[in-house]
């Protein structure tokens, strides 16, 4: 004997459909909310009746689902339930939530020891976004704000995570980047970032000279998750008249000290 389906209609369709709204779109949003909130696996019969889809309007949401990681499919219950990449999101949401709370400190320290700006960086979408800085002491400094972006090819901080990306991930970003002079030593093609690329992976840090911004340098290094992603960056940032070897080495040095106490910090394992 099947389950009786929901009567309370609004408690399953959380996201009713809106005059903006794409109408696949809403379905896999249904679907995951639904998975969500049962607590369990759900057959295709029983997704069908209690989000009130047609079965053959179901079928490829839930491979596509499936296929990419988000739904897991049981053989045997012939069930649904949520997959991998759904813990994936929540486990980065959480990590990088937890970054951001333990910094304050560890750039305190960075940008002390180096004398310099320092900054905790994201990747979002194709960009790099600072989400917490702190400025060197000197009355001439690379000045950065809270929420300054940049295209990931572009600085120190972006272009270490870049690096360290998937292949597939990297030649993706590289397929849709604009490439701009932005500085008189930008990279203006995508050859020229695939082999700086290749060198930030050989040498697992990322260095620029005037690549985005006029009259500044970077050095940054990666923060990865459990599973070896690339989440974030630490960078130093550096007008170029005090950029010598000896502050890039200094500044690598103290950027490895610190990832160390900032995943500590945050508990990453």
């Amino acid at each position: 004997m099947s389950e009786p389906r929901f009567k309370d209609v609004d408690n399953v369709l959380r996201h009713p459909a809106g005059s903006g709204d794409v109408k696949s779109a809403l379905r896999v949003i249904n679907v995951l909310d639904l998975l969500g909130r049962w607590g369990g696996a759900r057959t295709h019969v029983q997704i069908s009746e209690e989000l009130n889809i047609p079965k053959s309007s179901l079928t490829q949401v839930l491979r596509t689902l499936t296929r990419h990681g988000y739904l897991s499919f049981d053989q045997e219950t012939r069930g649904y339930s949520l997959g991998p990449a759904i813990e994936n999101l929540g486990a980065r949401s959480r990590t990088t939530r937890k970054l951001s709370e333990v910094v304050a400190p560890v750039l305190e320290w960075l940008t002390e020891f180096t004398g310099e700006s320092s900054a905790l960086n994201f990747r979002e979408g194709d960009d790099h976004r600072v989400v917490a800085t702190v400025l060197g002491p000197h009355r001439i400094v690379a000045h950065l704000r809270l929420n300054d972006r940049a295209p990931l090819h572009a600085t120190s901080g972006g272009q270490v995570i870049l690096a360290h990306l998937s292949q597939t991930l990297r030649e993706e970003y590289l397929s849709r980047a604009r490439f701009e002079s932005y500085a008189k030593n930008s990279l203006l093609s995508a050859d020229d970032v695939r082999s700086k690329l290749d060198r930030i992976r050989e040498n697992g840090f990322a260095k620029v000279v005037e690549e985005f911004t006029p009259g500044i340098g970077g050095i940054a290094l990666p923060i990865f998750d459990s599973r070896q992603r690339p989440i974030a960056s630490l960078s130093v940032t550096v007008p170029v008249g005090r950029f010598t070897d000896e502050l890039s080495s200094k500044s690598l040095s103290a950027l490895g000290k610190a990832i160390a106490s900032l995943r500590h910090r945050a508990e990453l394992s």
